[in-house]
């Protein structure tokens, strides 16, 4: 998951971004990154369209204001989760323009995150996530079963709707769904979803489809322990919620 934090106040920026942090651990999230920023000049100054999940940010700053920072948002991004933190909700119609999807009420604690990320319901937004391949294609995230690749086409095999074929090196492609937890290369060309796995033969990995992915001798450890990382973090993200 990747959030941005935007306040003109330090400590309170600071604040903020260890208790969302430590709520995600606590949840069970397997990776994710908080980003801080001081303004929304300094946010605008490295955002890219679809690069952060959730957007939290002070209404009251000093130059450009919450509020009008995320009608500059919602121009190019329609679909970001937008939370105001503020020690008002003076700002209802504002916010229901916007898009806004919660206020988060200062000063912060650990309920008050719990109870806002409660209601995003991040999980939801994480099985509609999709990239963009160089082709124009979409693609949803939690849809791949497996992919494989073969004389410069990654095949991606998909449980909802057709399966995707593109050109596009290895290298390329891993860059674009590697960064999230649940993809993992287990041998040359092939990257597996954790999520569909439905058997775990210690050597390969038989998916939700049938097919039986094997590891390579050379990774075979790495992907072994991974793989059961993430069983534990399910698991415990199961028990705690």
């Amino acid at each position: 998951m990747k959030i941005a934090v935007i306040d003109d106040e330090k400590m309170e920026l600071s604040y903020l971004s260890e208790a969302i942090r430590g709520y995600l651990s606590e949840a069970g999230y397997l990776e994710n990154r908080v980003d801080t920023f001081q303004s929304a000049e300094e946010f605008f100054g490295v955002w890219e369209v679809q690069g952060y999940d959730l957007i939290l940010m002070d209404i009251y700053m000093d130059g450009l204001s919450g509020i009008d920072a995320a009608r500059r948002i919602r121009r190019l991004d329609a679909d970001v989760r937008l939370v105001f933190c503020t020690i008002s909700n003076g700002f209802a119609s504002e916010s229901y323009e916007v898009g806004a999807h919660y206020y988060l009420q200062k000063p912060v604690s650990k309920q008050r995150i719990s109870d806002m990320f409660k209601r995003l319901k991040m999980e939801e937004y994480e099985t509609g996530r999709f990239v963009i391949l160089p082709d124009g294609q979409h693609m949803v995230l939690r849809n791949i079963i497996y992919t494989e690749y073969g004389n410069h086409i990654v095949t991606v095999y998909n449980k909802k709707g057709e399966d995707i074929r593109t050109r596009i090196t290895q290298t390329e492609f891993e860059k674009l769904i590697c960064e999230y937890p649940y993809f993992w290369r287990c041998d040359k060309g092939i990257v597996v979803n954790f999520y569909e796995v439905e058997e775990f033969g210690g050597h390969f990995f038989e998916m939700s489809n049938g097919k039986k992915v094997y590891m390579s001798r050379r990774r075979e450890k790495e992907v072994q322990k991974a793989y059961m990382e993430f069983c534990f973090e399910q698991t415990r993200r199961e028990i705690g919620g």
